[in-house]
């Protein structure tokens, strides 16, 4: 998949640093946008059906980030937070999607019930 970012033919091509996250995260909520229209719409395909985040790991991988906002657990959220908002499906996306949950869970930073959640997040995207 190639997007255009101006100057840039790949987002992969444009400087690293806030431009280029600003970049992947405007990109990536689209294709989630895009994808949900396809699925209400009966139109998802199996490229479409990729470019989503897994049905079972998606609710978790908003609720949690909200209760680790309410106590303020930065770490988790500058953790997690640039994974999912950045995912373009790609196999590094796919890679920092699994591993940041997963850094989060064996550094047993949430509640028990929270590193559970956590658990079945990680399993949902592994499986995927």
């Amino acid at each position: 998949m190639r997007i255009s970012c101006g100057q840039w033919s790949c987002v992969h091509e444009a400087p690293q640093g806030q431009y280029d996250d600003w970049n992947r995260f405007a990109i990536a909520e689209g294709l989630r946008d895009t994808a949900a229209a396809a699925t209400d719409s009966g139109e998802v395909g199996d490229a479409g059906a990729r470019r989503a985040v897994d049905e079972s790991a998606d609710e978790p991988m908003r609720e949690l980030p909200a209760r680790w906002c309410a106590r303020a657990d930065l770490k988790a959220l500058g953790l997690t937070l640039p994974a999912y908002l950045g995912y373009l499906v790609t196999d590094g996306d796919r890679m920092r999607l699994v591993t940041a949950p997963h850094s989060v869970h064996a550094a047993r930073r949430p509640p028990a019930d929270e590193q559970t959640e956590l658990g079945a997040v990680i399993g949902a995207l592994a499986l995927r």
